[in-house]
């Protein structure tokens, strides 16, 4: 899928946070797209700059239609798992759900992250 826009949202626990939008097909006008009337396929993904200067970002949450059907990847949580939605599950409701719970799932990666860096500073005696 190729990105279409990403938002900033709003800075939360010292980091940047935006939502990027992925259409398929590869829109001809960024201005004159439609979703859905104009993708094959979309997708909401939910990011924030990574520490790792070889990661371009970390994905926290994605809502798309890959696999053929509407669809939650929750990638914030141990084990990784997918919600899935049904067709009759639009774009707008993805958008709504994304921006109004996007603080819950960061706090669940970043306070994952926390946790895993703690284990191995445990481990190494750090």
């Amino acid at each position: 899928m190729q990105k279409l826009r990403t938002l900033s949202l709003p800075a939360y626990r010292g980091r940047e946070f935006f939502l990027s939008v992925f259409v398929e097909p590869d829109p001809d006008s960024v201005d004159s797209f439609s979703i859905p009337a104009d993708a094959d396929e979309w997708g909401l993904s939910l990011h924030f700059q990574s520490d790792d200067p070889i990661e371009s970002h970390t994905e926290v949450a994605r809502i798309d239609t890959s696999h053929g059907e509407p669809h939650f990847d929750h990638l914030y949580a141990s084990p990784q798992r997918k919600e899935w939605f049904g067709q009759e599950y639009t774009f707008g409701d993805a958008r709504r759900r994304l921006l109004s719970n996007w603080q819950t799932y960061a706090d669940a990666v970043l306070d994952s992250t926390a946790e895993e860096t703690a284990d191995e500073q445990d481990d190494t005696g750090g």
